[in-house]
């Protein structure tokens, strides 16, 4: 195991030139551990293997996931090889392990990362619903692209989740949500990119990319949706694309009453709907319940485009815009 600085050892496994590599990767994600480091490559990888060097690297991800000692700060590298051959496939997965680390190592592209989680490609496969939970706690996802949807010759399903976090403090940074991506899926109005439930509370999203502009989506399904009372989650230099025929999509979705608790903001992001021609304008970008808990939050740096309303009259009388005076008591503006 790791005890060096990032877990990286000098074992002639692999040359002091690749071990700064890794390490300068590692670092470029912001991110050092004391824990110790585990090695994903679904390319090249062994199961039989340790794990503990490239060389060494896992090919799947339970197997680099069950190496992990949970609350240890541990870190899983997923190494990517700028193609999808080197996509880690799964069915479905539960991060269930506190403080345990996910991190790609690829072009920090911000779109379509190749660092990158997504279906198996087994013909007639029909694709699980629920793809991926975080019910772990304060772990971080760094430089990834998750893909859920169904290829050529496989089967979509309705109400299909990329990813359910009912997990608290978790940080996802640089990180793609491609969830929708088949039309079964994108033309349910049960389907989500992210949904944060069962309290899950206080995660951070920073330049993430939530959502396709490459499957129409129809139906009045969400690319995120807060459910269960989840407070203080924060969407930060995020992107929301849409592709969509009817308009009736949203960028937040918190249904029930006391859905948000306290407040959920979204910070400098955009909310691009691909324009006519293509698709339809967005109708309402977020949509809340009456007495949902809380208030939405957007500064006034956040960007719409083929976007007609920020919600109806329900959702605008709790949602908050930066940038304005003082209106009904509250700090910033109700928007209008």
């Amino acid at each position: 195991m790791g005890t060096q600085p990032l877990g990286i050892q000098q074992t002639g496994a692999f040359t002091l030139q690749t071990a700064q590599a890794i390490q300068s990767a590692l670092q470029a994600q912001g991110f050092g551990t004391t824990g110790n480091i585990y090695y994903l490559n679904p390319a090249t990888g062994n199961d039989n293997n340790s794990g503990t060097t490239p060389a060494l690297a896992f090919a799947t991800l339970a197997a680099a996931y069950a190496a992990c000692a949970p609350g240890n700060n541990d870190v899983v590298v997923l190494i990517g090889n700028g193609t999808t051959t080197a996509t880690a496939r799964i069915t479905s997965f539960n991060w269930a392990k506190n403080a345990t680390h996910l991190i790609g190592i690829c072009a920090p592209s911000a779109v379509s990362q190749r660092a990158r989680i997504a279906n198996p490609t087994t013909a007639g496969l029909v694709i699980t619903a629920a793809f991926f939970t975080v019910s772990g706690n304060g772990c971080l996802f760094s430089n990834l692209s998750f893909f859920q949807g169904a290829g050529a010759g496989q089967t979509g399903v309705v109400a299909a989740i990329l990813m359910t976090i009912t997990g608290q403090r978790n940080a996802f940074v640089n990180f793609d949500f491609e969830g929708m991506g088949d039309a079964t899926s994108a033309t349910d109005a049960g389907s989500r990119c992210i949904l944060i439930s069962g309290g899950g509370q206080e995660n951070y999203f920073k330049h993430c990319n939530v959502g396709l502009d490459t499957i129409t989506r129809t139906g009045a399904n969400a690319s995120v949706e807060i459910s269960g009372g989840g407070p203080r989650n924060i969407f930060e230099d995020c992107t929301f694309p849409f592709l969509s025929s009817d308009g009736l999509q949203y960028a937040l979705l918190a249904a029930a009453a006391a859905a948000l608790d306290r407040w959920v903001l979204f910070k400098g992001c955009n909310f691009i709907a691909t324009p006519a021609g293509s698709g339809l304008a967005i109708a309402q970008l977020f949509k809340l319940a009456a007495a949902v808990g809380g208030i939405l939050c957007m500064d006034g740096n956040s960007f719409a485009y083929n976007v007609t309303a920020l919600g109806d009259a329900t959702t605008k009388a709790q949602v908050y815009v930066g940038g304005g005076t003082a209106t009904n008591g509250a700090k910033g503006i109700v928007a209008t």
